[in-house]
């Protein structure tokens, strides 16, 4: 935790250390005269790095509670600024604090106001300090850091009034459920001899007070806290148990305070400001005196200590990200060495094993082309497996018509084949039939085409029911939605209406008759 000039500043002088979490043990001591202001002003230039923390115990202290209408925002803050200047119009050491809101319909704010009344008892050592160019962070009430040491000591108290004794006084603070009421400051007789009775009779007035303010009535029951620094109360409270039965009295000797505050037991005895120092370096309070003209040189200080700050930050940030993008490039050269060590032994070995290959008939090259012609073969190639199941669907209605001949193929051109419809009269050589024209578009398109051959068997010598057959078997064919064309190039008899008739009506057709056809068939183009 970053270092603070922790000051005690009372009628009798100031009390300085330097704390960070806690109090260290060079706790220095100032008197309220010339030499030792002058003393202090050389401490405060030799520590300024460290910004001024003032704790005033003063008895010219103000505390009010007053409740204001709700609000927020600059609504609120004029409104408690037109407040302490009603109030507090002499003094610039003031402050309000927001301690919670009424319970009634209208719940209004409850405020805590408070001021130093007497600013000349802080003037001589804020001027050391603004001479050193020391920054001043803040300046509090004594009584405004005590609720920790309540809560500390008696935490469950309802009504507690605690007593404790310094050098300028007897100071008596009273809190309800752990919250600050009231608190004053008594110049009574401190002597060792006459500190029980002094105690006892400002406890008696406080009882008094508390009932005129309503604050605690004379029937409700208090518990008495003595805070015995020097080991010296045990008069006071066994005066306070056999004269005011009300009150129900606890005495907290050094020990105890050690304890609870963890402070050394010699430094509490001879050092009893430290006590409270203590609770001003643990935990800050939110009613701050100081005016903003006073804290502007600790506000600067922050300003650049959050710049110095952010600056370091990013500069690790940095720094870390550097080292990682680093780290990541030796693990990225490392896995490429590992890579290219794995290849180079993955290739020796390759290399060991091909050695023992027989020689190949030819280059590797010619390989992989006659791989890659071989693919593409088997993936565009054609087989007659459906052109096989076409037909076989339009012979079986009809077992007497008996293929005795296919042929099939798959190119640009379709198969040609001879067409006895249109032969030569009897007696002349048979001219083959012209090869049909390509109907396709485009050479580079293949289509599917066939012939088939056949005989009918059981022929019995009705040409006109063989004819009607073969053509019922071209219908069914050209039914098939994946055919394109069907064409009868040969007929059992030969019907051109051109051609002379001969031969007689009662030939077998052993005699002069054939049952042969002939059909050609061509497939549609697959997309």
């Amino acid at each position: 935790m970053a270092a603070k000039l922790l000051i005690y500043i009372s009628a009798a002088g100031a009390v300085v250390s330097r704390a960070g979490g806690r109090l260290k043990g060079d706790i220095q001591r100032f008197a309220n005269d010339a030499s030792g202001i002058e003393a202090f002003r050389s401490y405060a230039a030799a520590n300024s790095s460290a910004p001024a923390f003032l704790l005033v115990d003063a008895i010219e202290e103000d505390y009010r509670f007053e409740t204001l209408p709700h609000a927020s925002g600059s609504d609120r803050d004029q409104m408690v600024e037109r407040k302490l200047r009603q109030h507090y119009r002499s003094s610039p050491f003031s402050s309000a604090q927001l301690v919670g809101r009424d319970s009634t319909k209208r719940r209004d704010d409850r405020f805590l106001f408070c001021a130093l009344t007497n600013p000349d008892l802080i003037a001589p050592w804020l001027d050391a300090l603004t001479a050193a160019n020391h920054a001043v962070a803040g300046v509090y009430l004594l009584p405004i850091v005590m609720p920790q040491l309540v809560t500390a000591l008696e935490p469950k108290t309802v009504n507690l009034l605690t007593v404790g004794t310094m050098d300028t006084g007897i100071r008596l603070a009273f809190f309800r459920e752990g919250a600050f009421r009231l608190s004053r400051l008594s110049r009574a007789d401190t002597t060792l001899a006459g500190l029980p009775r002094a105690i006892f009779d400002e406890v008696s007035n406080t009882r008094l007070y508390l009932h005129a303010l309503r604050a605690a009535t004379l029937d409700e029951p208090v518990t008495l806290l003595l805070i015995d620094h020097a080991n010296q109360l045990e008069p006071a409270a066994q005066l306070i148990q056999s004269e005011s039965p009300g009150f129900t009295c606890r005495r907290i000797d050094s020990a105890e305070l050690s304890r609870q505050l963890k402070l050394s037991r010699e430094q509490i005895e001879s050092t009893p400001e430290s006590i409270y120092l203590q609770l001003l370096a643990s935990k800050l309070p939110d009613s701050n005196l100081a005016a903003p003209a006073i804290t502007a040189g600790y506000r600067r200080l922050r300003t650049r200590q959050q710049v110095f700050a952010s600056s370091v930050a990013i500069g690790l940030i940095g720094a870390c990200w550097v080292g990682f993008n680093l780290w990541q490039q030796y693990s990225f050269d490392s896995e490429r060495e590992d890579i290219v060590r794995q290849t180079a032994r993955v290739n020796a070995e390759y290399e060991a094993v091909t050695r023992q290959f027989p020689s190949a008939p030819t280059s590797a090259e010619n390989l992989k082309r006659t791989t890659e012609l071989a693919e593409k073969l088997r993936t565009a190639g054609q087989t007659p497996a459906p052109f096989y199941a076409l037909l076989s669907r339009a012979l079986t209605p009809d077992p007497d018509l008996v293929p005795t001949e296919i042929t099939w193929q798959h190119s640009a051109n379709e198969i040609s084949g001879t067409d006895r419809g249109t032969q030569a009269p009897a007696g002349q050589p048979v001219q083959p039939a012209a090869p049909l024209p390509t109907p396709i578009p485009g050479a580079e398109k293949r289509k599917v085409s066939g012939l088939i051959a056949g005989e009918l068997r059981n022929f019995r010598g009705d040409f006109r029911d063989a004819i009607n057959r073969i053509n019922r078997l071209a219908e069914r064919l050209r039914a098939d939605p994946a055919v394109e064309v069907v064409r009868v190039t040969q007929l059992p008899l030969n019907v051109n209406p051109g051609l002379a008739l001969s031969g007689s009506t009662s030939e077998t057709p052993a005699q002069g008759g054939s049952t042969e056809f002939r059909l050609i068939i061509v497939m549609k183009s697959s997309p």
